[in-house]
């Protein structure tokens, strides 16, 4: 992505690759959504560490994804992450909010559609795969409206996938 930003018709959204630093401030303000949980499942509050953040980039790193900082102005309030990667086929995007004070203010759907673009145009990737927990609606309203399809399901998950 080089140092050059990706902005989004809300000019205060832009993507940029995330820097160490850029993850200790994301995660000292990230909470976990409720909203992600499975049924039954348990959940758990997020408490920020510097070895659970140091534990997370290297394992992006040892996954060899790309994570991209999903900005609003200078502010950092989500990451975009590119796994999956096979070059020149697929890959596959999450995108999760710093917090629930980001969500309904149509930041995700500008991060995806940004996030489309970069996957395309600069790593050169015609089919992006996204998947999303049933009970997540607003994560598959955004997808559908970015223009992903659905292509199937399973007991928990809905599969999109989106190509240039």
């Amino acid at each position: 992505m080089n140092e050059r930003e990706w902005n989004s018709n809300l000019e205060t959204i832009s993507l940029k690759p995330m820097t160490e630093e850029m993850f200790y401030s994301y995660f000292k303000e990230y909470e976990n959504d409720p909203d992600l949980y499975f049924e039954g499942q348990e959940y758990t509050p997020y408490e920020y560490s510097d070895e659970k953040v140091a534990k997370y980039i290297q394992r992006q790193k040892d996954l060899n994804r790309v994570i991209l900082a999903i900005m609003s102005d200078d502010e950092i309030v989500g990451e975009i992450i590119i796994k999956n990667i096979e070059e020149g086929k697929c890959a596959t995007m999450g995108l999760a909010l710093k917090n629930a004070s980001y969500k309904d203010q149509g930041i995700g759907t500008a991060a995806e559609k940004l996030a489309v673009r970069y996957v395309f145009d600069e790593l050169d990737i015609p089919v992006l795969y996204a998947d999303t927990i049933k009970k997540n609606t607003r994560s598959q309203h955004v997808l559908e409206k970015v223009g992903f399809t659905l292509i199937n399901e399973d007991e928990d998950f809905y599969y999109y996938s989106i190509e240039r």
